[in-house]
């Protein structure tokens, strides 16, 4: 019995382990080599942070639903997804990630990532002499030639010769990122708890049935007084900040396959034609039209 015993904990002790293995850990806020990200890239991580180069380069591939918490890094990042649709988390907000866009994250910023889908991550990593597309975080257009950059980056060792193909790589994806596009993905978030419990239960529902009555019951508030917090917190209004918040989640279906019309229908919307004019209105082109490279 003390024999089985002993093995039974020994198979549970393992279990945890590989359970845990897949598990992101979160890095305290003064680990600037985030060593307990993800205990399977780590060890390329580490190479990207500490390698002397101007860009280093990392792939890897991500299921569905999974997420890496809260760090930094001590280089700036450009994340970027040849497949699938993934959400970036900072203190000043969120950023969706759809095909055809990355990230861009200044060093130092602490951020956290959300797949959506299964995902293929290739992201660069940049020293301080990169010329940044934006001083915040920001969601920026990849034209085809910085994609085929980028996977070509990949193809080099992360210590590649200064004068060699790596060397000639990096220096054209730099001023490649110099000409990128910022979008207008991105969604503030608040710091006040009261109002987010409200945009956090808004974005697991994201609808226009619920209205501003409803979610001022939700935290036992007056309309007008939830709607002078999102004017006070968010610079906006509460119906330019749900607006938002549907049109990101509509780019991001659209990526994941959905038709416009099942979206809008989701999303609350009393008609296609309303869904599109939205659509239209807020980006500049159709639900069909923009997924399309620019």
């Amino acid at each position: 019995m003390i024999a089985a015993a002993a093995i039974s904990q020994m198979l549970f002790r393992c279990g945890m382990f590989y359970a845990s293995y897949s598990k992101r850990l979160e890095c305290p806020s003064n680990d600037m080599q985030t060593r307990t990200i993800d205990k399977r890239t780590d060890r390329i991580l580490q190479e990207c942070l500490r390698v002397d180069r101007p860009v280093a380069a990392l792939a890897y591939d991500y299921a569905a639903n999974d997420h890496v918490p809260v760090h930094e890094h001590p280089k700036a990042q450009l994340i970027y997804a040849i497949e699938g649709t993934m959400t970036v988390t900072t203190r000043e907000g969120r950023w969706v990630l759809l095909p055809t866009r990355a990230v861009w994250v200044p060093a130092k910023t602490r951020h956290s990532i959300h797949m959506r889908s299964a995902l293929r991550m290739r992201t660069l990593y940049f020293d301080e002499t990169v010329t940044a597309p934006s001083r915040n975080c920001a969601v920026v257009e990849v034209s085809p030639l910085l994609r085929e950059l980028i996977l070509s980056m990949l193809q080099e060792p992360r210590s590649y010769e200064k004068t060699g193909r790596g060397s000639h790589l990096a220096a054209l994806i730099r001023d490649e990122l110099r000409f990128t596009q910022t979008l207008p993905l991105h969604l503030p978030w608040p710091k006040d708890a009261r109002l987010r419990k409200v945009c956090e239960g808004m974005q697991r529902r994201p609808s226009l049935r619920e209205g501003m009555d409803y979610w001022a019951t939700e935290i036992s508030m007056s309309s007008r007084t939830l709607a002078r917090l999102f004017r006070k917190e968010l610079n906006m209004s509460f119906q330019e900040w749900r607006t938002q918040l549907l049109l990101l989640e509509a780019q991001v279906r659209l990526a994941q396959g959905h038709t416009s019309s099942r979206i809008a229908a989701n999303l609350g919307y009393d008609s296609h034609a309303a869904f599109c004019a939205m659509f239209r209105k807020s980006l500049g082109m159709s639900p069909t039209q923009h997924l399309q490279p620019h």
